[in-house]
Parts: C-alpha cells; sequence; structure tokens
C-alpha cells in the first residue's frame, strides 16, 4: 500500500500534465499570390535601393582618391620644378605617365555613373585596376626623388 500511493500519484500527475498540455496545433495564415507578388517587388526594389547607394558610396570614394591623386600629381610637379636637369626630365616624364593614367581613371568613373548591372561591375573591376597601377607608378616616382 505505501508504494501504491506514490505511484498512483505519479500516474495521476503525469495524466494531468498530458491532458493539460494539449495545443491545439498553430493555423497557418494562406498567403496568396498577389501577397506573394508584392513582397517580391519589395525585396527587388530594396535591393536595387541597396545598389544605387553602393554605387553612390564607391563614386564618392573614387572622387575623393581622384582630388587625392591630383594632389600628388602636383606635388611631383613642384618637385620637378626643383630638380637638377637631369633628375627634371625624368620626373616630368613619370608626371606626364601619371596624369595619363588618373585622366583614364576619371573617364572611368565618368562611365562608371551610367553604368548598370553588369557593366557597372566591369567597370568597378577595371577602376581598380587603374587605381592600383596608379598607385604603384606614383610610389615608383616618389621613391625615385
Amino acid at each position: 500500500m505505501k508504494k501504491f500511493i506514490p505511484t498512483m500519484a505519479t500516474g495521476l500527475l503525469l495524466l494531468a500534465l498530458a491532458c493539460g498540455s494539449q495545443e491545439e496545433p498553430a493555423k497557418t495564415k494562406k498567403v496568396t499570390p498577389q501577397e506573394v507578388k508584392e513582397k517580391t517587388k519589395e525585396a527587388v526594389q530594396a535591393a536595387k535601393t541597396y545598389a544605387i547607394k553602393q554605387k553612390e558610396a564607391y563614386q564618392k570614394k573614387l572622387d575623393a582618391a581622384t582630388e587625392s591623386m591630383q594632389k600628388q600629381i602636383d606635388e611631383l610637379k613642384a618637385k620637378a620644378e626643383k630638380a637638377a636637369p637631369e633628375a627634371k626630365a625624368k620626373l616630368q616624364e613619370q608626371v606626364k605617365e601619371l596624369q595619363g593614367k588618373l585622366d583614364t581613371t576619371k573617364k572611368k568613373l565618368k562611365e562608371l555613373a551610367a553604368a548598370t548591372g553588369k557593366a557597372w561591375e566591369d567597370l568597378k573591376t577595371g577602376l581598380n585596376k587603374s587605381m592600383e597601377d596608379w598607385q604603384k607608378a606614383y610610389e615608383k616616382a616618389k621613391k625615385e626623388y
């Protein structure tokens, strides 16, 4: 009898828990094709907005970089004016090369403003390469003088 009461109490407790925890399954809301279409449209618009903001930020970054590059070229020009004749000629040649690379970069930057989609990605890759080439040429010129 001593074992019967705790066993019976445990059984009743389990029965009460089992009966009390039965919940009705969650009802799922049916999604209409129109709702799917609207959500898709919103997602596409959000992606476009994000892409435009990324492009604008990239363009601002490159605008600032090209301004800085022009200042660096101007500094090299000033050094060339003060350099000895042989060094001056070499430095002026390097300045001319740097200016040409910068002009190419600026041209690509203008093309970037009008580009979209895949063309934008291709131009971005080309601009990054132009910037790297310019930086290498500048470092070389700066190191020599």
